[in-house]
């Protein structure tokens, strides 16, 4: 294919796909047989209903990323170069449009949330000192709101320094003194019935310690330490997302969890780019993980070693991620870790090996993906099968068909064989 001397938008190259966005001046300047310039970059408005490609791309067979999981598609264009890494573009939430600050508690405390993970997002690792302190200070803040929301959902006096001299016009117009962190706390567990672990308590304890050096004066000497730092905001963004899943999301009328779904795609999608809550998060994990090492992979969204496929005696066969909380069909998983993770997002068009899974042996299913890799072994290659939730071994592929089969098993009957014997009805 020979080079483009003007740009070109994606539209016009992909026919028909849907494109979110197209960013000025990073339109390919050649489409090889392979890929085209890691240069390229491409975003992808992820729309609430309306799929969405992630790649650039060519018409032809079989693989896209919609908004609600992979799908392998007769009319879904083939990528042409390396997806980006970051995370792709999320839905807009109501206060990012120009309006009132109309801010009820979950939905406040959710935006510091976001600006926390806003301000910690890091490719490689690192993050600068103003970042740090504006992600404690907005983690801190909303940590307290999130808190204190919990408490009010129990009863709306309980988030009053004094409870009993409680009124509704005071809650309203805001004039009235709250209860501290650690009476909030202990509101949560004595009332609600919330427990907290020693070390979520010591986490939530130095995260306002420095939340108040910061406010009140300035962080300094050994406190000033950005390990221990990011530690601790590790060690609390983990609290709090089960704390939000668990304790307030269920609490929320329709349009409110509507709109704190949207804001919490945000947080869970940044999550895997800030260092120290992925291990923070996999060190918790490790006992779920452990005993399923065998076939736990990594997982296509995340990229964490967290993709756990179902033995099927749990009542389906749903493949999820325990890092990232996705969940799909072992094809749709199959797809898009073949795709991401054994293929790394690029597709050679003289490559005669599909990037579609291959059909199973044992479970008749396209699941099987060959240069997998297991949590057990990761350098080791295998070829996995999402639907029996194992290494399928000892597999042979015909030269003929493509298809594989079990040598041991009965004989494989290739279509492309002339001196196969035609059996009679």
């Amino acid at each position: 294919m020979s080079n483009q001397s003007e740009k070109q938008s994606p539209e016009h190259i992909a026919g028909s796909v849907t494109i979110g966005a197209w960013d000025e001046g990073d339109a390919p300047s050649a489409l090889d047989d392979e890929v085209t310039d890691s240069r390229t970059q491409l975003r992808t408005q992820a729309a609430a209903e309306e799929p969405t490609v992630t790649a650039l791309t060519e018409a032809g067979p079989p693989i896209a990323r919609v908004a609600d999981g992979w799908a392998a598609t007769d009319d879904a264009p083939r990528a042409l170069y390396e997806p980006p890494v970051q995370p792709p573009r999320y839905r807009v939430r109501r206060s990012e449009l120009a309006g009132d600050p109309h801010f009820p508690p979950v939905e406040n405390g959710l935006d510091y949330l976001v600006s926390v993970i806003e301000h910690l997002e890091s490719e490689d690792g690192s993050i600068s000192a103003r970042n740090l302190k504006y992600a404690v200070l907005h983690l801190a803040a909303g940590t307290e709101v999130l808190l204190k929301a919990r408490l009010q959902f129990e009863h709306w006096s309980l988030v009053f320094a004094q409870p009993g001299t409680a009124t509704r016009q005071a809650l309203t117009d805001g004039s009235f003194s709250s209860c501290s962190p650690e009476e909030t706390r202990q509101r949560l567990t004595n009332i609600v019935g919330i427990p907290f672990s020693v070390r979520e308590k010591k986490a939530l304890s130095d995260l306002a310690r420095s939340r108040n050096a910061l406010q009140h004066y300035g962080l300094v000497g050994d406190n000033a330490d950005a390990g221990k730092v990011e530690t601790t905001t590790a060690q609390v963004l983990n609290f709090l997302i089960g704390f939000i899943e668990t304790h307030l999301l269920p609490h929320l009328k329709d349009q409110e969890r509507a709109e704190a779904e949207i804001a919490m795609e945000r947080i869970l999608g940044g999550l895997h780019m800030i260092q120290a809550y992925v291990a923070e998060r996999m060190r918790d994990l490790a006992p779920v993980l452990g005993p399923v090492r065998n076939r736990t992979l990594q997982c296509p969204d995340c990229f964490q070693w967290a993709l756990v496929a179902s033995d099927g005696h749990s009542g389906g066969f749903t493949v999820a991620c325990y890092f990232c909380d996705t969940a799909q069909e072992p094809h749709q998983f199959a797809l898009g870790y073949k795709f991401y993770v054994v293929k790394h997002g690029k597709i050679s068009f003289t490559d005669n090996d599909s990037w579609n899974p291959e059909y199973c042996p044992d479970c008749k299913q396209q699941t099987l993906v060959a240069g997998a890799a297991t949590a057990a072994a990761p350098d080791t290659p295998v070829t996995f099968c999402f639907t029996c939730a194992q290494v399928i071994d000892d597999l042979q592929r015909c030269q003929r068909c493509g298809h594989v089969y079990h040598p041991g098993n009965e004989p494989h009957a290739c279509p492309f064989d002339r001196h196969r014997t035609r059996q009679p009805n």
